[in-house]
């Protein structure tokens, strides 16, 4: 695969990545620490930045023809809950103002689970509208 494609196919999970790097791994990102926020948000956030990664990897692998058979859903799940994992370790090791949360880690793995079941069917919808415009 060439580097064009590659980013031609992957751009979106490439995408998450580095917006989940960046509002992670940043002291303070955006001014988050001055926003009105309800109770719970930031796990609200880490189940949606986890559950799109989840989808990401998912609509890229199916877009490059790759498919979306269980195992390779299973296979993607558990790649997005290594990362869930890494992203709280890097949190503790990295930053000054942050720390890893076993909180923050199960909102990630609610997140991929709840994309587990809801990416495959809209990603299939999505997709299958697409073409026939």
């Amino acid at each position: 695969m060439t580097m064009r494609r590659f980013f031609a196919t992957w751009w979106p999970t490439l995408t998450v990545v580095c917006v989940i790097l960046y509002a992670t791994l940043n002291d303070n990102p955006i001014g988050a620490d001055e926003l009105p926020i309800f109770p719970g948000a930031d796990k609200l956030i880490h189940a949606i930045m986890f559950g799109g990664l989840f989808a990401a990897i998912t609509f890229d692998r199916y877009r490059d023809g790759r498919g979306m058979a269980l195992k390779s859903l299973l296979i993607t799940a558990g790649i997005c809950v290594v990362c869930g994992a890494l992203d709280e370790v890097c949190q503790s090791l990295l930053t000054a103002a942050r720390e890893g949360d076993p909180l923050d880690f199960l909102a990630d793995c609610g997140g991929i689970i709840i994309a587990f079941f809801a990416a495959p069917p809209a990603i299939r919808a999505v997709l299958k509208n697409k073409g026939r415009h």
